[in-house]
């Protein structure tokens, strides 16, 4: 599984927060420039959003830590640094603040807080007893800090119901798409056998007819039926009755083509469409399944084995559906009559 941190869209926002670093080294530089000419301070921070550009191109799982851990180094630097008579500068260490909301986890916002509110003390402690204005204004920038801090609580729990909310309506759209496919399935395919049923057959027989008779293409259909059925179920039960038509079934599927279609049309009654192939190449195919069929023991029948009857009609330019089916079950009974497993083709 994708480590969260490693995903696509974190990655793109650990992008977002580098850029903002760029931003602010660049704010910060330019308005130092106004001030001195000494930018020794602002070649650290530089240097430090490089190691955070390295360790996002090379080691982006650790992008997320490293960029947390560098808003508390830029904002105290820069804070540090900045000009003592711009009385907004401890602001700057909402930064860290913020980047926690973005990752929307707590002990990041929990560790952000904490290192903001004892900055905070420190400089509430250094600053002079009988410069009260200056204590006043640092009061005044904790409460905005930790009003901040509380409203990021509050983004990040929203944020996590949201995600959790989105979580959930994402597993019920795939269960609800799951059982539409399993529904779908089930809609067309014999449950005993896996083939598709008679309902399918008849859809995809009429679709390949109309597709036909725009655009030719050699197709032939066979219909199987199992001999002596009836008396497999009457000598064996139902139950040895269903392994035989199983089996049919599977040796069906292991000789057709990826473009060829099987189906149980009903009861012992098998339908395979073929297509793309001329008749002589089709009728080894449907050869080589009769001839596995009745070569295949099924033990529960006392080691002895099931034939089938087979009609073939090979589809000609003005066939219609009917008359195609019609053309193949006359061509079964004429197998039937004239001696059983085997293949008549009309």
């Amino acid at each position: 599984m994708l480590d969260p941190s490693h995903t696509p869209r974190q990655l793109n926002w650990n992008r977002v927060l580098l850029n903002a670093f760029w931003i602010t080294l660049l704010v910060h530089a330019s308005s130092r420039m106004l001030h001195s000419h000494v930018l020794f301070p602002d070649v650290i921070i530089l240097g430090i959003v490089i190691l955070l550009e390295c360790i996002h191109k090379w080691r982006p799982k650790l992008g997320e830590v490293s960029i947390m851990a560098g808003s508390y180094v830029i904002s105290l630097f820069v804070t540090v640094l900045t000009a003592s008579d711009i009385l907004v500068s401890p602001l700057i260490m909402l930064l860290p603040l913020l980047i926690s909301m973005i990752y929307l986890k707590k002990s990041y916002l929990i560790a952000s807080t904490g290192f903001g509110l004892l900055y905070m003390i420190t400089q509430l402690g250094l600053s002079s007893v009988h410069r009260s204005v200056q204590r006043s204004e640092i009061i005044l920038v904790s409460i905005v800090f930790a009003a901040t801090a509380l409203t990021g609580f509050a983004v990040i729990r929203r944020g996590q119901d949201l995600i959790r909310s989105l979580a959930n309506s994402e597993k019920s759209e795939q269960d609800l798409r799951i059982q539409n496919i399993i529904m779908d399935r089930l809609s067309k395919i014999d449950a005993l056998t896996d083939l598709y049923n008679h309902k399918t057959f008849h859809e995809y027989f009429g679709w390949l007819i109309d597709h036909q008779q725009s655009n030719p293409f050699p197709m032939q259909l066979a219909i199987l039926d199992i001999d002596n059925f009836k008396k497999v179920n009457d000598t064996y039960g139902h139950g040895v009755g269903d392994i035989a038509l199983r089996q049919v079934a599977a040796t069906m599927l292991k000789h057709i083509g990826a473009d060829d279609f099987a189906a149980r049309y009903g009861g012992e009654e098998f339908v395979i469409i073929l297509t793309s192939k001329p008749l002589e190449a089709s009728y080894e195919i449907i050869e080589r399944i009769r001839e596995g069929i009745a070569n295949l023991p099924i033990p529960e029948m006392e080691g002895k084995s099931v034939t089938v009857s087979i009609g073939m009609h090979d589809l000609q330019d003005a066939d219609s559906k009917n008359h195609v089916f019609q053309k193949a079950d006359d061509a079964l009974y004429e197998a039937k009559k004239t001696g059983k497993n085997k293949i008549v083709v009309l």
